[in-house]
């Protein structure tokens, strides 16, 4: 290089710009190697600062979830737990019921066992409303599927009904009057109300038919079908003399009243505690055996087809942030409600749909109510507040899931035609059902919808005893009691076959997300983590070259000197 100026010294301006370069890398070597960040600012890496973070934002999200896993199955341990020690005193209650049907006891015997068997009773309440975790009360129906008795008859009538332009298998869905309706299983038409033989009324103990919010208080039991007819304390007489006691078994529980003879229209109100029912018996002649045993044939074969089924309000459904955003449903029923031959819990999942005709508005879709399934047909191609109804039909006639999704903001397109417009609907009606209920919801993945719901119904003594009062005071009803205990120890096993399922799949969720955590943040260490090793290497480079930088500048600076030499 020629040197020409004292002024500019390009040799010294070159060290100067390789001495910067190098201070800067080793700067950001230092940076690297203190932080342990490949990236210390974005434009060191811009793509994979992106992914980086991605990945490192899914990791702590799988770390938090893996302790949503953990405490869900601490909750399970506190309910099994539980269970078990309710198993224990059934079976200690079944062996005293055994014990107290035997001959050889008086009782007044049996009055000291029964006082064991009624505390026995009292600390199964006990336990089940007093396991809790973290304040959450486990055991005594608050995780059960969210559901309430309907109580007008507004709304028993509404919730029943077809939907516009929907077909209904025949009869399933006849109207009726109250929240609690009896059913003809072979025509689908109503049995509550009055009429010469077979139709029955739900009364108080004057014999006033119940109305609006009296049908919550009926006993557990009534629900279903009637197992069993009997006569006993018979006076035989002519018609009109001749008169008996009726028992009649509904779901295990014994309900009981006087019927007098009559040639067309003979009558019984049936009590259980304090719940009635007003029963048309049709002909009843008590003269001798042979009649008796007619009448009883009569009356077994009358309700033999009859079926009691409950409609309820389904409560906490929400389609916010889905496809079905804005829908709120009817001003009496909401989104939902549901007409079964059951009482309690009602376990709504997998909508799916399943196929058309080709034809417009022949969708057919199917549900999972309590493990059976419900089918809708007919189901419209576009789904808008104007035909939001939709009716899902249980294979028992008369078993309805009714949804109604009035005040919908955007209609969705055509389910028939378009698979993403199918994918939304079932997905929006998934998400919102399973909102619905007192259930818990524990997150285990990085979204929202990735979750496991801790559902499971009441071990209370209501819930489990079939709504019976149980007693041990006669060789009688320890017989009973002994028949009810037995399942009552096969429901509160099966709740612990629920909570041991949900235990499993929180073992096996557990596992995924470990191994889910351990692959992401290997990647992420890939795009984010500092290579020590190559670090060093660059470090050591950067610093050679800085120090070689300072020794060529120091030289550089003395080049303009020797140009004094001129001047001398």
């Amino acid at each position: 290089m020629t040197i020409t100026s004292i002024i500019s010294n390009v040799a010294a301006f070159s060290a100067q710009g390789n001495i910067a370069a190098a201070s800067t890398r080793a700067a950001a070597s230092i940076a690297r190697l203190s932080s342990g960040n490949r990236i210390t600012q974005a434009s060191d890496d811009v793509s994979g600062l992106a992914t980086g973070t991605s990945l490192r934002t899914q990791v702590t999200t799988l770390r938090t979830a893996l302790q949503n896993a953990s405490q869900g199955t601490s909750l399970l341990q506190v309910a099994d737990g539980s269970l078990s020690q309710i198993v224990d005193i059934l079976q200690r209650q079944k062996a005293i019921a055994v014990q107290a049907g035997s001959g050889s006891l008086t009782d007044a015997n049996r009055s000291l066992l029964n006082q064991e068997f009624q505390n026995l009773s009292v600390e199964i309440d006990r336990i089940a409303v007093s396991t809790n975790f973290n304040g959450v009360v486990l055991l005594a129906g608050g995780l059960g599927a969210k559901t309430r008795q309907a109580s007008t008859d507004a709304l028993a009538i509404s919730s029943i009904v077809a939907a516009p332009g929907q077909n209904t298998v025949g009869g399933a869905a006849v109207a009726a009057s109250t929240a609690v309706q009896a059913f003809d299983l072979n025509t689908g038409g109503s049995r509550a109300g009055t009429g010469s033989s077979g139709f029955l009324q739900f009364t108080d103990s004057s014999g006033v038919v119940l109305t609006n919010s009296a049908y919550d208080n009926l006993d557990g039991s009534v629900y279903g079908q009637f197992s069993k007819f009997e006569f006993s304390n018979v006076t035989y007489g002519a018609v009109g003399t001749g008169a008996a006691t009726l028992t009649a078994t509904l779901n295990g529980v014994q309900y009981t009243g006087n019927v007098v003879s009559h040639a067309t229209a003979a009558t019984a109100i049936l009590r259980n505690g304090n719940t009635y029912i007003n029963v048309a018996l049709g002909g009843v002649t008590l003269t001798d055996a042979g009649t008796q045993a007619t009448a009883t044939n009569n009356i077994t074969n009358l309700f033999s087809t009859t079926v009691i089924a409950r409609t309820s309000t389904l409560q906490g459904i929400d389609f916010e942030g889905t496809a079905l955003d804005g829908a709120i449903g009817s001003t009496t029923n909401g989104n939902g409600s549901i007409r079964l031959f059951t009482n309690g819990q009602a376990d709504i999942s997998d909508f799916q749909y399943v196929s058309n005709s080709g034809v417009a508005d022949t969708n057919t879709l199917t549900v999972q109510v309590n493990g059976k399934t419900f089918t809708a047909s007919g189901v419209k191609d576009t789904i808008a507040t104007a035909n939001g109804a939709i009716q899902f039909v249980g294979a028992g006639r008369g078993e309805v899931l009714n949804i109604n999704l009035t005040g919908l903001v955007t209609p969705i397109g055509n389910i028939r035609t378009s698979t993403a417009d199918q994918t939304n609907f079932i997905n929006a009606l998934n998400q919102g059902f399973s909102k619905s209920g007192a259930g818990l919801n524990f997150t285990i993945g990085s979204r929202t919808t990735d979750n496991i719901r801790v559902q499971f119904g009441s071990a209370t003594t209501s819930n489990i005893y079939n709504g019976q009062a149980l007693d041990i005071s006669s060789a009688t009803s320890a017989a009973n009691a002994a028949s009810v205990l037995d399942g009552a120890i096969t429901k509160v096993v099966s709740l612990r076959a629920s909570v041991g399922a949900l235990q499993s799949r929180f073992n096996f969720a557990s596992n995924a997300i470990q191994t889910s955590i351990e692959n992401q943040d290997a990647a992420r260490g890939q795009l984010l983590d500092t290579d020590v090793s190559a670090e060093s290497t660059t470090f050591a480079s950067a610093q050679v070259q800085l120090q070689a930088g300072i020794a060529v500048l120091a030289q550089a600076n003395q080049l303009p000197q020797s140009l004094l030499k001129l001047l001398s």
